[in-house]
């Protein structure tokens, strides 16, 4: 049996940014967010990649975080929804912004799915793979579990959710970020 390795890269790229806070009114000043495109990896049964397949991975790479960074600004400017790379903790006074709210909401499932995807993955490996008697108990179980981890997880993000909403809910006037996408205009402009 040969030894194969992975080979993993992940690009990520700085936006600045400011805002005015909703709390103290202050400037935030030249702040920069750190968007960071989905990792790539390519297998090899060699340590050091040939030189297409480096060329592959670079690539692949590349595309991911041109991926990441046109749906941050497509969320930003056409549905005011702002990647989570974009911090609203003033650095005055330590508050969070509502512009951030959206953020969370727009993330609010993600995890939740993810577990239930796992769950029914690993009840449907238990259940045509485990070769016992009491298989679907065991199917049962596992999805049952990832069922009380989705949960959880939803729970948490309600609460993260609810804590942001109480604490951004008194400000008198709404800003949002300023975002410089000029700095990433070439990334935006790929096809």
């Amino acid at each position: 049996m040969g030894t194969y390795y992975r080979h993993k890269k992940t690009e990520t790229i700085d936006v600045p940014y400011s805002f005015k806070c909703e709390q103290c009114m202050k400037d935030s000043g030249p702040l920069k967010a750190t968007i960071k495109g989905m990792e790539a990896e390519v297998n090899s049964n060699y340590k050091d990649l040939e030189y297409n397949k480096q060329q592959k991975l670079n690539e692949m790479a590349h595309n991911n975080l041109v991926s990441e960074v046109k749906g941050a600004y497509k969320n930003a400017t056409e549905k005011n929804i702002f990647h989570k790379a974009f911090r609203d903790e003033c650095p005055h006074c330590h508050k969070p912004q509502s512009w951030a709210v959206s953020g969370i909401k727009d993330d609010m499932f993600g995890n939740s799915i993810v577990s239930l995807i796992v769950g029914l993955i690993v009840a449907a490996g238990c259940y045509f793979f485990s070769g016992v008697e009491n298989a679907m108990m065991i199917a049962i179980a596992a999805f049952g579990i990832s069922v009380a981890v989705a949960v959880v997880f939803l729970v948490v993000n309600i609460a993260k959710l609810s804590s942001k909403k109480k604490q951004t809910a008194n400000v008198t006037q709404k800003n949002v970020p300023v975002i410089e996408w000029g700095a990433v205009q070439n990334l935006l402009d790929e096809k």
